[in-house]
């Protein structure tokens, strides 16, 4: 496996990586990476190897140990068997079942308003954005170091952690397209639309379980929870 080793120690890894191992385990334990970093908010631990760890509030969320072509997941005194995606339900039910209100991702942070952010991708998140670079561009320098921590090896072009000293207004370059797209289909937001997990042209989000494997629980949401659009359009979906 490819990884990346930070001066404190922390070895960072792309969940792709593992695929070779995982085998038909992969997809079941991609989606469930993605559901606990956008639900909850949990530091990462990573050994580089097997055993990746997640604490919150000082206390395991969870522990996954991998192998084979299976995982498994231990919440509190249950162990699931992962092969497939056929158990995910059960074990995101134990999940919210054992999580504290603590250990929870804050609502305000998952929900959108659809007039302001009609793709979801939150701007008023981003570290990018203006009112988080009033003073000597602090937002956009720590976003240069957590994006080299989170998407370095996702895709060609992200993750250099390059520094450049501007901000963004707001629904600048992740938006242009979006509101070309609906007003070429006569929609007011993506929701309405529908289309939003195959479109390509709602926004410029990337899902949560992309990011490597070993991160904070401040660069998930820092660098991930501001453009979970297809996630946070569908938890606004069946909020009901």
């Amino acid at each position: 496996m490819k990884h990346i080793t930070l001066e404190d120690g922390r070895i960072l890894t792309p969940p792709k990586e593992l695929q070779p191992m995982l085998k038909g385990a992969y997809s079941a334990f991609f989606k469930i990476l993605g559901h606990i970093r956008f639900f909850y908010v949990a530091d990462e631990v990573w050994d580089g190897k097997k055993s990746l760890i997640f604490n919150s509030c000082g206390e395991q969320l969870a522990a996954f140990t991998l192998d084979d072509g299976v995982f498994h997941i231990n919440i509190i005194e249950d162990v699931f068997r992962i092969v497939d995606e056929s158990v995910l339900d059960d074990v995101f039910g134990k999940l919210k079942k054992a999580a504290s209100i603590n250990q929870r991702r804050p609502f305000e942070q998952l929900t959108v308003d659809l007039d302001e952010y009609p793709s979801g991708i939150r701007c008023d998140l981003c570290l990018l954005e203006k009112r988080h670079n009033e003073n000597d561009f602090e937002g956009s320098r720590k976003f240069a170091i957590m994006d080299h921590h989170c998407y370095y090896g996702v895709e060609e072009g992200w993750g250099e952690g390059v520094f450049s000293p501007s901000y963004c207004e707001g629904k600048q370059g992740c938006y242009t397209k979006t509101f070309a797209c609906l007003e070429k289909k006569n929609f007011t937001n993506c929701l309405q639309c529908g289309d939003y997990h195959t479109c390509g042209d709602c926004g410029v989000g990337h899902n949560p379980g992309e990011c490597n494997m070993g991160i904070t629980a401040e660069e998930v949401t820092n660098l991930i929870i501001p453009y979970c659009e297809t996630e946070r359009l569908d938890l606004f979906k069946n909020k009901d």
